[in-house]
């Protein structure tokens, strides 16, 4: 093979079509971090129905160079064209890229796990939900049909929670998302196929030739080399933030991209050990019985020195697999006492620790083995950290960098790094080589046959077939169980690839990823512990009192309870943005305050401050978001605030209702007492936001807020709506708690922030991750606030109220988790 040919990064490959503008030209890019240059002097063109394969090592600048493009990062030198008109690089934002028709599909997926697939295709195209009021109809058809167009038979559901799906749906609903948008003209497709299986990745490239025919141009960045000469029209190579390579795809080989990312000599494959296929002689470690298997293959013995490699379709059973291996040690078949390492494919999820370092990304394992009092200092962690990033070609002066400044193949040798910074002698790899670099790959290959050599076993699963003649033994899965398995010199790729299809057919959709699947309980029976929780406690209060059920009953026993309903319903909102906020209940005692003094005596004095009042609870969403101040802060120096204006408006309790307030609260429908209708409203109220668009992105916010702002959403604007709508509901309950007891007490509600918090947990709420459910919610609070009256009817001093309602909480949190864990390894 002739050498690879370094060229100056000024040179660029034109088509055949002459001298057409360019759709996208870069001219001298350039972009720094510190003495890092990540880009270094970039000259690209790239027309209209042309793909280019982009490729290079981890770290060579290949991701930078696509935000710089996408308008997510500002470059530092040169120029960007578009259609031949420069950009202003101070204007060019990621809002405006996707008005131009750029967009990308980013290697760290940027989905919101809490949303539904056709809520995740909402944020990516809010136009189309106009004022409709079955906007989201709208999006299920979209998706759908989009999801059908790319991946034929995928059926995934669009209901379905994208935190529900497996990995490679995750990555078809990203890659349909972007893909949907008419007026797209670049698509950039950052490891597009990292997840997905054989048919999927070849479904995808069709469809990448096929809008190349209509037009569009597509940037193909993935470490399959294979499958970037087969897509693309030419390829372009990078190498420490410059291009050293170009060549048209049809005069390229893999042997030529190698070298080209690695320099000379990198295209040499090193030798593999022949797999004589003879039985491995190593002590059982673990024992398959034959549920997980078939009839003909029946129970396997997996022993220590082997590699077993885990093939078949996406969502087969492999990851069920290994799952159950490291969570389920006593009842997987595991050997009792066999120190178990995991490595996930996942890394956003399961993987890194997003806030801390390389170094302490890497140590946390061995430092978890230690003592719990065990001194930890990153100098002592560091030599051994060192060698391990040594031996996978991380670079050392990377370990004091925070994680996610790291590429996403350099962010998971680091994860391979930790496994093996300490003994073990189980390692479970989840598809380890995601998004990782050839050279990488190869070094991960010799660390693996060491292992084994060690008298470890090696169980792995990969998405690439080639992978697996790294291995020993090879299971075939399918509908999640052994349909067949391969021993050393048997193993190939032609064979892996006709097991695997062998049930299914070729047309037959992957396991996993059936829309139709019967749902799980889990999730509904957690949904439903609140809701039975209080039908218990009215339940028991009803037997010792039957006049509780009476319509005169539920309004002695409710009215105390709408207060802390609509103050729960304001910490949800704030919740759903996975913040806390610790003023809630001072400052409806604030609003308790104002609404019984100044209201009275100068209503228009009184209606002023309750506005200050909100704009105060809009400046704190600002502070949060704009000053990247913790809301935890924030809202904690905002309720000494509240609570020293209600003290000086009103030194002790006192003061009366305006009387249009108390009318406005003491209506009654026939046999409906007035809490009610008002705790019923207030829950309609909260389903009416969160249902709408407007709850959907704060959701997303919650969940994800950098992939909404890469998405063009303004995190400050949605926290000022976050803030605003939480005052509305808290001012309500403060102007409630007026109406009721015509008077005021600043510390009248002070014990309501603390119960809010309560009842959003008991109603099934996660504090992280936007998970938020406002029928649940209410449930929780009116529950808290009828504890009290229970004890009273029992005759138990109300003095226990408090340790009452904690024990329950306990008690419903405990369960919720118990029902996690069974609804994760099911």
């Amino acid at each position: 093979m002739q050498p690879t040919a370094a060229i100056s990064p000024a040179e660029d490959y034109r088509p055949s079509a002459g001298d057409r503008t360019a759709l996208l030209s870069l001219r001298g890019i350039g972009k720094a971090y510190g003495s890092t240059r990540a880009n270094d002097n970039l000259t690209l063109d790239v027309h209209p129905g042309e793909v280019i394969g982009l490729i290079g090592a981890n770290g060579a600048g290949k991701s930078t160079l696509m935000r710089i493009v996408c308008g997510v990062t500002r470059p530092d030198e040169g120029s960007v064209h578009w259609n031949g008109t420069a950009l202003d690089p101070h204007r060019f934002s990621a809002r405006a890229a996707q008005s131009q028709g750029t967009r990308i599909v980013w290697q760290e997926l940027s989905l919101c796990g809490n949303l539904s697939v056709a809520d995740n295709f909402y944020v990516e195209r809010p136009e189309l939900a106009g004022r409709r009021p079955l906007w989201r109809r709208v999006y299920h058809d979209l998706a759908r049909a989009s999801i059908e167009a790319i991946f034929p038979g995928a059926q995934v559901s669009t209901s379905a929670l994208v935190a529900d799906l497996s990995l490679a749906e995750r990555q078809m609903v990203e890659i349909a998302r972007v893909a949907a948008d008419p007026s797209l003209r670049l698509l950039i497709l950052d490891e597009p196929t990292s997840s997905l299986g054989a048919e999927r990745s070849a479904q995808l490239r069709r469809y990448v030739r096929q809008r190349a025919a209509e037009g569009l141009a597509t940037i193909f960045i993935s470490h399959k080399l294979a499958e970037v000469l087969d897509v693309s029209d030419r390829v372009i190579a990078m190498r420490n933030g410059q291009i050293v390579w170009r060549a048209i795809s049809a005069e390229a080989s893999v042997p030529q991209m190698v070298e080209a990312m690695g320099g000379p000599g990198a295209h040499e494959t090193p030798q593999r050990e022949a797999r004589s296929g003879a039985a491995a002689t190593g002590d059982a470690l673990v024992t398959l019985d034959r549920s997980r298997t078939t009839e003909q293959v029946g129970a396997l013995l997996l022993r220590s020195g082997e590699v077993v490699g885990l093939a078949g379709l996406e969502g087969s059973g492999q990851r069920a697999l290994l799952q159950a291996l490291f969570s389920q040690p006593r009842t997987s078949g595991l050997k009792p006492g066999s120190r178990v390492r995991y490595i996930s494919g996942d890394r956003a999820n399961e993987g890194v620790f997003p806030l801390w370092t390389v170094l302490q990304n890497i140590s946390i394992g061995s430092i978890a083995a230690r003592g719990p009092f065990a001194a930890v200092r990153d100098a002592v962690e560091r030599p051994a950290a060192a060698s391990l990033a040594a031996t996978l070609r991380l670079d050392e002066n990377r370990l004091g960098s925070k994680i996610l400044e790291l590429s996403g193949g350099n962010q998971q040798k680091a994860l391979v790094a930790r496994a093996l910074a300490d003994d073990f002698d189980v390692l479970l790899l989840d598809d380890p080589t995601r998004g990782v670099d050839i050279g990488a790959k190869r070094d991960f290959y010799r660390l693996v046959r060491e292992i084994a050599k060690a008298g470890r076993l090696v169980i792995w699963y990969s998405t690439e077939d080639l992978e697996f003649l790294e291995c020993d033994r090879v299971f075939v899965f399918s509908k999640n169980r052994i349909i067949r398995e391969l021993h050393g010199t048997d193993i190939d790729e032609d064979t892996i690839v006709a097991s695997s299809f062998a049930e299914h057919g070729k047309t037959s959709e992957e396991p996993g990823q059936d829309g139709n699947a019967p749902r799980r309980l889990g999730p509904t029976i957690m949904k439903a512990i609140p809701f039975a929780s209080l039908i218990l406690v009215f339940a028991a209060m009803s037997m010792k009192n039957p006049l509780v059920a009476s319509s005169f009953g539920l309004e002695l026993l409710l009215a105390p309870a709408v207060p802390l309903v609509l103050i729960a319903l304001a910490q949800m909102f704030v919740v759903g943005g996975s913040e806390i906020d610790l003023g809630a209940g001072a400052f409806a005692g604030l609003v308790n305050v104002i609404s019984a003094t100044l209201l009275v005596a100068s209503p228009f004095l009184g209606a002023a401050a309750l506005m200050a009042g909100l704009a105060g609870y809009a400046l704190m969403g600002i502070l949060i978001q704009a000053r990247a101040i913790p809301a935890i802060v924030v809202t904690l120096g905002a309720s000494f605030i509240w609570i020293g204006t209600g003290q000086t408006l009103q030194a002790s309790p006192g003061g009366s209702s305006p009387e249009w307030l108390t009318a406005l609260f003491s209506w009654s429908i026939p046999g409906l007492p007035t809490p009610l209708a008002l705790i019923l409203l207030a829950a309609a109220a909260a389903l009416f936001v969160d249902g709408s668009a407007l709850g959907t992105i704060l959701r997303g916010f919650g969940a994800n807020a950098s992939a909404l702002t890469r998405a063009g959403w303004s995190p400050v604007r949605y926290a000022v709506y976050r803030y605003a709508i939480a005052c509305i509901f808290a001012m309500v309950a403060g102007l409630y708690v007026t109406a009721t007891n015509n008077a005021s007490d600043i510390n009248a509600s002070s014990s309501f922030t603390l119960l809010s918090i309560a009842a959003v947990v008991m109603g099934g709420c996660q504090l992280l991750g936007g998970m938020i459910a406002p029928a649940g919610v209410v449930a929780g609070a009116v529950t808290l606030s009828l504890i009290g009256a229970l004890l009273a009817s029992l005759g138990v001093s109300t003095d226990v109220n408090a340790a009452v309602q904690g024990g329950l909480l306990i008690l419903i949190l405990g369960f919720q988790a118990l029902l996690v864990r069974r609804h994760r390894n099911a």
